[in-house]
């Protein structure tokens, strides 16, 4: 409830005045011409004005009104029982009403004092707008010294003064429209100093002429976040040309020590040479996995379709005479763009180091917390003890890191993957998604 300005008041006791002039007078002509049914109902109108407007005083001057009432009934009516016992009860009644209606006022009034003081002196932003015209109303002090306008000047600005972006301004409008109340939204704001400040803004559609925003600054985070983004990229850059030098470099090595081969007949000799490759190619697979893991969480997140995303996968693999069959729901995760590389490295993996790997069955099924999205192989397996280390960084084979890169990727949207499959008939990696992380392609809701 917004509270009763100064010059409303003044309109109020106005018509207080008035109505209580013209209850006088209605009951002076009434009562000259033997009415007496009617004109009491008149003396409601002060008596409810006077308990909404000033609910502290309310009950004296409904007092006052009634005695007035009744004062002028015993003076102006005739000598009978009957009109002065009516007019006794409509003395208590109108005392009654006013008591009432002046008790409600004053509770109401202090819950609006409350909402009210907290609106205006909530240390985020808060404003409202005129759902039709978009002129701003109610700017509390955190607001006005957001964009720095005096609170006066921004009651005559309206919403496209200070939302200069039209996308952004026409975004924002349509979500309040449709959704009636949205939450956390990036605006724009446009500041009295030209400058332009970023915010979050939440609304809610109150049903009343008067839209309510709550805005929190965010510029100084915006401003990090966009300082960030470079210092990544100049970073990213730097690591791109020194991996491609190194590599290069690498190159050349291997190839070098490919041809001293030819030339060395001394047995100790080509076992340091073996040796001295192995390493260099050691060296290359650990400089690949900082290409791929460099790009693990630089993009946001985002649904991805499965079954889509997995034939992506398979149509960058050689999978020889490997058949792969896919049993899926039609379902979406939410993943680092990063995702076809799980499925590409799980497949892989499976062809390369399960040995006699004819099948690869990919199938999803529903559990209590979510869905398990299954890749299962009938190659030689993983013992035991390893269904664990294998996705540890220090635990590879032939292909480097691909099994802790695919944890990596998952762990960014908060999905597991886990080992269960039977040593000697085949690997099973589970990879679970937990409530929220997945939806169906139909109606985008999660699976039950």
């Amino acid at each position: 409830m917004r509270p009763i300005s100064k010059e409303k008041k003044f309109v109020y006791d106005i018509f207080i005045a008035l109505s209580v002039i013209a209850s006088i007078v209605i009951t002076y002509i009434s009562i000259s011409r033997g009415i007496y049914d009617v004109f009491p109902y008149f003396y409601l109108i002060p008596v409810v004005l006077i308990a909404y407007t000033r609910p502290k005083i309310s009950i004296f001057v409904t007092v006052f009104v009634g005695w007035l009432y009744i004062g002028l009934v015993y003076a102006l009516g005739l000598p009978d029982t009957g009109i002065f016992a009516r007019a006794t009860v409509w003395f208590f009644i109108f005392v009654s009403i006013g008591v009432l209606i002046s008790t409600y006022s004053r509770e109401y009034r202090k819950e609006g004092d409350r909402s009210c003081g907290s609106f205006f002196n909530s240390q985020a932003g808060a404003f409202s707008y005129d759902r039709d015209s978009l002129l701003i109303r109610d700017p509390n002090l955190k607001f006005s010294q957001l964009i720095g306008f005096d609170r006066d000047v921004l009651l005559l600005k309206t919403l496209p003064e200070l939302i200069t972006e039209a996308p952004d301004r026409e975004l924002f409008l349509s979500k309040v429209r449709d959704k009636q109340r949205i939450g956390d939204i990036e605006i724009k704001f446009t500041c009295a100093d030209g400058n332009k400040r970023w915010a979050l803004v939440s609304a809610t559609d109150c049903a009343e002429p008067a839209i309510y925003c709550t805005v929190v600054d965010i510029t100084e985070q915006k401003q990090a976040q966009d300082s960030l983004i470079v210092a990544n990229r100049k970073l990213n850059l730097l690591n791109n040309i020194t991996r491609h030098d190194i590599l290069n470099q690498l190159t050349a090595l291997i190839g070098y020590l490919e041809l001293s081969k030819d030339d060395i007949k001394d047995p100790l000799l080509m076992t340091y040479v073996t040796k001295e490759e192995i390493a260099a190619n050691a060296i290359r697979n650990q400089i690949l996995f900082t290409r791929d893991y460099q790009n693990i969480g630089v993009h946001s997140p985002q649904w991805q379709n499965v079954a889509e995303t997995i034939s992506l996968a398979l149509a960058t693999l050689d999978i020889h005479h490997t058949r792969v069959t896919v049993h899926l729901a039609a379902i979406e995760v939410y993943a680092d763009p990063l995702l076809e590389k799980v499925f590409y490295n799980l497949i892989e993996n499976s062809i390369r180091h399960g040995e006699r790997v004819s099948e690869i069955e990919i199938l999803s099924e529903s559990v209590s917390d979510g869905i398990d999205i299954i890749i299962k192989d009938n190659g030689a397996g993983i013992p035991h003890n390893a269904k664990e280390r294998i996705f540890r960084r220090e635990f590879f084979k032939h292909t480097g890191f691909g099994l802790f890169l695919t944890r990596e990727i998952l762990a960014i949207t908060k999905l597991t993957i886990t080992e269960n499959g039977t040593f000697g008939k085949g690997a099973r990696f589970i990879i679970h998604a937990p409530q929220g992380t997945y939806r169906s392609i139909l109606g985008n809701r999660s699976e039950e």
